[in-house]
């Protein structure tokens, strides 16, 4: 027993103390020649990050205030990539019959707010989609989702990453009120959302796919 104790002991002070114990640092990046990027399902990895974070908090496994406020900046930050998705597979195609050629279609612009890009999403996306299946998805509940998340954290969307506009500054008020956050509905919002913009972009790159066959087999003839 004492020398388990002791051996616990050894553990905790060494763990305290890491900061005294030099070692080398091991690089973490093997940076490629030439031109390079990460690789990455960027929608994927913000969504499946903030749903387990949050799950994590619902189910008293992570304090609220600390990862829990990480998981709903990486939500905000997967809707704010699949809007950008749907915006520029929309612009794949100049109708639903035809696509885009390279040289036509515009980068997406570098903004951050919700309201504006999920805007230009319904603008861009719609008219390219039969409207029998734009009937079938959920928009309303997206457009509810959004219309929260701009009035909680608009442009440039910073709520949910810094303690403020800037760094410094004024201390903060002790007794400053506190945003009401229920956990448990944006893991259950977050699917949903998932779900409705994950179809809508699909289709469209789906459509997309379909016109370069369709084009390729005409040119063949």
């Amino acid at each position: 027993m004492t020398e388990a104790r002791d051996e616990e002991d050894r553990r905790l002070l060494e763990m305290m103390q890491g900061y005294k114990r030099k070692r080398p640092y091991r690089a973490v990046f093997g940076t490629p020649d030439g031109d390079w990027n990460v690789e990455a399902n960027w929608e994927d990895a913000y969504y499946g990050a903030a749903l387990a974070i949050v799950s994590g908090v619902v189910e008293g496994r992570y304090p609220r205030g600390v990862e829990g406020v990480t998981g709903l900046y990486l939500f905000r930050h997967y809707v704010e990539l699949a809007l950008k998705y749907i915006i520029l597979h929309a612009r794949w195609l100049k109708d639903p019959k035809t696509n885009a050629k390279p040289d036509e279609i515009q980068e997406v612009k570098k903004i951050h707010s919700l309201a504006r890009l999920w805007a230009w999403a319904k603008d861009e996306a719609k008219p390219k989609i039969e409207e029998t299946h734009w009937r079938e998805w959920d928009i309303e509940f997206v457009d509810a989702c959004i219309t929260e998340w701009e009035a909680i954290d608009p442009h440039p969307g910073e709520r949910f990453r810094y303690h403020g506009r800037s760094f410094g500054g004024a201390v903060p008020a002790r007794h400053q009120e506190r945003l009401w956050i229920d956990f448990r509905l944006p893991q259950e919002t977050m699917p949903h959302v998932r779900e409705d913009l994950g179809m809508i972009d699909l289709y469209l790159y789906e459509t997309h796919g379909m016109n370069e066959e369709w084009e390729a087999e005409m040119a063949s003839w």
